[in-house]
Protein backbone atom coordinates (compact mmCIF):
# COMPACT_ATOMS: atom_id res chain seq x y z
CA UNK A 1 0.00 0.00 0.00
CA UNK A 2 1.64 3.06 -1.55
CA UNK A 3 0.49 5.53 1.02
CA UNK A 4 0.74 7.28 4.34
CA UNK A 5 -1.47 4.86 6.18
CA UNK A 6 -4.81 3.85 6.72
CA UNK A 7 -7.33 6.98 6.89
CA UNK A 8 -9.86 6.45 9.64
CA UNK A 9 -12.99 8.99 9.64
CA UNK A 10 -15.18 9.42 12.75
CA UNK A 11 -18.19 10.58 11.75
CA UNK A 12 -20.34 12.36 14.55
CA UNK A 13 -19.62 10.69 18.02
CA UNK A 14 -18.96 7.04 17.72
CA UNK A 15 -19.31 4.96 21.22
CA UNK A 16 -18.30 1.25 21.49
CA UNK A 17 -21.48 -0.67 22.57
CA UNK A 18 -19.08 -4.41 21.93
CA UNK A 19 -20.15 -7.18 23.71
CA UNK A 20 -19.44 -10.95 24.29
CA UNK A 21 -20.91 -13.14 22.16
CA UNK A 22 -21.79 -16.50 22.92
CA UNK A 23 -20.28 -19.31 20.41
CA UNK A 24 -23.54 -19.63 18.81
CA UNK A 25 -24.62 -16.08 18.30
CA UNK A 26 -20.61 -15.39 17.35
CA UNK A 27 -21.16 -17.90 14.73
CA UNK A 28 -24.49 -16.81 13.21
CA UNK A 29 -22.45 -13.03 13.13
CA UNK A 30 -19.71 -14.54 11.47
CA UNK A 31 -22.10 -16.21 8.68
CA UNK A 32 -23.55 -12.37 7.92
CA UNK A 33 -20.42 -10.49 8.41
CA UNK A 34 -17.26 -9.89 6.98
CA UNK A 35 -14.53 -9.55 10.02
CA UNK A 36 -12.50 -6.69 9.96
CA UNK A 37 -8.67 -7.84 10.86
CA UNK A 38 -5.37 -5.82 11.31
CA UNK A 39 -2.02 -7.83 10.97
CA UNK A 40 1.51 -7.06 11.01
CA UNK A 41 4.77 -8.42 9.47
CA UNK A 42 7.46 -7.93 12.45
CA UNK A 43 10.75 -7.38 11.58
CA UNK A 44 14.16 -8.04 13.28
CA UNK A 45 15.87 -5.28 14.74
CA UNK A 46 18.26 -5.23 11.72
CA UNK A 47 15.39 -5.53 9.13
CA UNK A 48 16.29 -8.71 7.20
CA UNK A 49 13.84 -11.49 8.44
CA UNK A 50 10.38 -11.15 8.74
CA UNK A 51 8.45 -13.35 11.97
CA UNK A 52 5.82 -16.27 10.98
CA UNK A 53 3.96 -18.56 13.41
CA UNK A 54 3.03 -21.62 11.87
CA UNK A 55 -0.73 -22.11 13.47
CA UNK A 56 -2.96 -25.33 14.57
CA UNK A 57 -6.50 -23.95 14.08
CA UNK A 58 -8.62 -23.01 11.21
CA UNK A 59 -9.02 -20.99 9.44
CA UNK A 60 -5.39 -21.11 8.14
CA UNK A 61 -3.40 -23.98 9.92
CA UNK A 62 -0.05 -22.70 8.45
CA UNK A 63 2.20 -19.99 8.49
CA UNK A 64 0.82 -17.11 8.91
CA UNK A 65 0.89 -13.25 10.25
CA UNK A 66 0.47 -11.98 13.95
CA UNK A 67 -3.00 -10.29 14.70
CA UNK A 68 -6.57 -10.76 14.51
CA UNK A 69 -10.12 -8.86 14.91
CA UNK A 70 -10.47 -5.49 14.99
CA UNK A 71 -12.64 -4.16 17.43
CA UNK A 72 -15.30 -1.57 16.85
CA UNK A 73 -14.02 2.20 17.26
CA UNK A 74 -10.49 1.49 16.80
CA UNK A 75 -8.32 3.05 14.26
CA UNK A 76 -6.46 -0.18 12.36
CA UNK A 77 -3.15 0.84 14.48
CA UNK A 78 -4.54 1.29 17.48
CA UNK A 79 -5.74 -2.17 17.11
CA UNK A 80 -1.87 -3.35 15.79
CA UNK A 81 -1.48 -2.34 19.16
CA UNK A 82 -3.59 -3.75 21.36
CA UNK A 83 -3.05 -7.35 19.28
CA UNK A 84 0.76 -6.86 20.16
CA UNK A 85 0.31 -5.78 23.52
CA UNK A 86 -2.19 -9.14 24.35
CA UNK A 87 -0.28 -11.44 22.30
CA UNK A 88 3.12 -10.81 22.90
CA UNK A 89 3.42 -7.50 25.40
CA UNK A 90 5.20 -5.02 23.17
CA UNK A 91 4.64 -1.86 23.92
CA UNK A 92 4.90 -0.34 20.02
CA UNK A 93 4.20 3.76 19.80
CA UNK A 94 1.40 4.97 16.61
CA UNK A 95 4.58 6.19 14.56
CA UNK A 96 6.29 2.91 14.23
CA UNK A 97 3.71 1.24 12.20
CA UNK A 98 3.62 1.53 8.44
CA UNK A 99 0.62 0.23 6.21
CA UNK A 100 1.94 -2.15 4.05
CA UNK A 101 -1.00 -3.87 2.03
CA UNK A 102 -5.05 -4.30 1.82
CA UNK A 103 -7.05 -7.78 1.14
CA UNK A 104 -9.93 -9.65 1.68
CA UNK A 105 -10.04 -13.72 2.28
CA UNK A 106 -13.13 -15.75 2.27
CA UNK A 107 -12.04 -19.11 4.29
CA UNK A 108 -13.51 -22.67 3.52
CA UNK A 109 -13.31 -23.32 6.99
CA UNK A 110 -13.30 -21.57 10.43
CA UNK A 111 -12.44 -22.48 14.21
CA UNK A 112 -16.43 -21.99 15.54
CA UNK A 113 -19.21 -24.31 14.74
CA UNK A 114 -19.75 -25.27 12.62
CA UNK A 115 -16.86 -24.81 10.49
CA UNK A 116 -17.52 -26.10 7.34
CA UNK A 117 -19.71 -22.60 7.15
CA UNK A 118 -15.84 -20.86 6.56
CA UNK A 119 -15.63 -17.15 7.32
CA UNK A 120 -14.77 -14.00 5.47
CA UNK A 121 -12.29 -11.02 6.28
CA UNK A 122 -10.64 -8.04 5.13
CA UNK A 123 -7.35 -7.14 6.30
CA UNK A 124 -5.14 -4.18 6.83
CA UNK A 125 -1.48 -5.26 7.07
CA UNK A 126 1.04 -3.37 8.61
CA UNK A 127 5.21 -3.43 9.34
CA UNK A 128 6.98 -2.49 12.45
CA UNK A 129 10.34 -3.38 12.61
CA UNK A 130 11.48 -4.61 16.62
CA UNK A 131 14.61 -2.28 17.98
CA UNK A 132 15.89 -4.69 20.30
CA UNK A 133 17.09 -8.06 21.40
CA UNK A 134 14.39 -7.41 24.47
CA UNK A 135 11.83 -6.73 21.98
CA UNK A 136 12.31 -9.95 20.28
CA UNK A 137 12.64 -11.71 23.34
CA UNK A 138 8.71 -11.33 23.70
CA UNK A 139 8.01 -12.24 20.40
CA UNK A 140 6.68 -16.07 21.90
CA UNK A 141 3.44 -17.22 20.35
CA UNK A 142 0.13 -19.47 22.02
CA UNK A 143 1.25 -23.03 22.32
CA UNK A 144 -2.68 -23.49 21.84
CA UNK A 145 -2.96 -21.60 18.86
CA UNK A 146 0.47 -22.06 16.74
CA UNK A 147 2.61 -25.13 16.94
CA UNK A 148 6.11 -23.02 15.54
CA UNK A 149 7.68 -19.89 14.65
CA UNK A 150 10.59 -18.87 13.00
CA UNK A 151 12.02 -15.77 11.86
CA UNK A 152 12.24 -16.00 7.69
CA UNK A 153 14.17 -14.11 5.13
CA UNK A 154 11.62 -11.79 2.64
CA UNK A 155 12.81 -14.10 -0.26
CA UNK A 156 11.95 -18.04 1.57
CA UNK A 157 8.55 -16.91 2.09
CA UNK A 158 8.62 -15.01 -1.54
CA UNK A 159 9.96 -18.80 -3.37
CA UNK A 160 8.41 -20.79 -0.67
CA UNK A 161 4.84 -22.74 -0.06
CA UNK A 162 3.25 -19.94 1.61
CA UNK A 163 -0.06 -18.48 1.35
CA UNK A 164 -0.20 -15.97 -1.14
CA UNK A 165 -1.45 -13.19 1.19
CA UNK A 166 2.01 -13.37 2.97
CA UNK A 167 3.52 -13.20 -0.03
CA UNK A 168 1.77 -10.47 -1.81
CA UNK A 169 2.12 -8.71 2.19
CA UNK A 170 5.84 -9.18 1.85
CA UNK A 171 6.04 -7.99 -2.05
CA UNK A 172 4.01 -5.18 -1.23
CA UNK A 173 6.47 -4.44 2.10
CA UNK A 174 9.89 -4.44 -0.65
CA UNK A 175 8.48 -2.17 -2.79
CA UNK A 176 7.07 0.13 -0.07
CA UNK A 177 10.59 0.21 1.54
CA UNK A 178 12.20 0.40 -2.10
CA UNK A 179 9.52 3.98 -2.90
CA UNK A 180 10.74 4.90 0.38
CA UNK A 181 14.18 4.50 -0.59
CA UNK A 182 13.46 6.71 -3.60
CA UNK A 183 11.83 9.49 -2.04
CA UNK A 184 14.33 9.84 0.59
CA UNK A 185 17.27 10.14 -2.34
CA UNK A 186 14.59 13.35 -4.23
CA UNK A 187 14.01 14.57 -0.97
CA UNK A 188 18.23 14.97 -0.38
CA UNK A 189 18.53 16.46 -3.61
CA UNK A 190 19.77 13.16 -5.73
CA UNK A 191 21.18 13.34 -9.09
CA UNK A 192 18.25 12.28 -12.38
CA UNK A 193 20.51 9.59 -12.51
CA UNK A 194 20.34 8.13 -8.86
CA UNK A 195 16.49 8.50 -8.73
CA UNK A 196 16.17 6.97 -11.92
CA UNK A 197 17.75 3.54 -10.57
CA UNK A 198 15.79 3.93 -7.49
CA UNK A 199 12.86 4.20 -9.41
CA UNK A 200 13.75 1.20 -11.58
CA UNK A 201 13.92 -0.91 -8.93
CA UNK A 202 10.55 0.47 -7.04
CA UNK A 203 8.66 -0.40 -10.26
CA UNK A 204 10.73 -3.86 -10.33
CA UNK A 205 9.45 -4.86 -7.21
CA UNK A 206 5.77 -3.27 -8.00
CA UNK A 207 5.67 -5.68 -10.76
CA UNK A 208 6.70 -9.03 -8.35
CA UNK A 209 3.71 -7.95 -6.31
CA UNK A 210 1.15 -8.27 -8.98
CA UNK A 211 3.64 -11.86 -10.24
CA UNK A 212 2.29 -13.29 -6.89
CA UNK A 213 -1.44 -13.22 -8.12
CA UNK A 214 -0.63 -14.84 -11.26
CA UNK A 215 1.94 -17.49 -10.02
CA UNK A 216 -0.21 -19.05 -6.84
CA UNK A 217 0.57 -22.87 -6.27
CA UNK A 218 0.36 -22.59 -2.48
CA UNK A 219 -1.24 -26.08 -1.23
CA UNK A 220 -2.44 -25.88 2.57
CA UNK A 221 -1.58 -29.26 3.83
CA UNK A 222 -2.30 -29.64 7.86
CA UNK A 223 -1.56 -33.34 9.17
CA UNK A 224 -2.43 -32.15 12.82
CA UNK A 225 -6.39 -31.65 11.43
CA UNK A 226 -5.84 -33.85 8.32
CA UNK A 227 -7.05 -30.78 6.15
CA UNK A 228 -5.63 -29.83 2.78
CA UNK A 229 -6.96 -27.34 0.33
CA UNK A 230 -5.39 -24.91 -2.10
CA UNK A 231 -6.21 -21.00 -2.45
CA UNK A 232 -7.59 -19.10 -5.87
CA UNK A 233 -6.26 -15.36 -5.79
CA UNK A 234 -7.49 -12.26 -7.90
CA UNK A 235 -8.13 -8.88 -8.02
Amino acid sequence: MFQSGVPFHETGTFKSRRTFLPDDQYGVALDNLVKGCTDILLLNPSGTHVFAGKRRVQPQPDWWFTGGRMFPGETPVQSCQRLLRRELGLEIESRRFAAVCAQAFAFGMRQQEPKEHGTTDTQFCFRVQLKNEEEVKKVVLDEEEYCDSEWKLPSEILEGNYHPAMKYAVGCMLAGEALEKMQECEEKGGSDADIAKLTREFLKRRKAVDDVMKKNDYKLVSKELNYQTTVQSKY
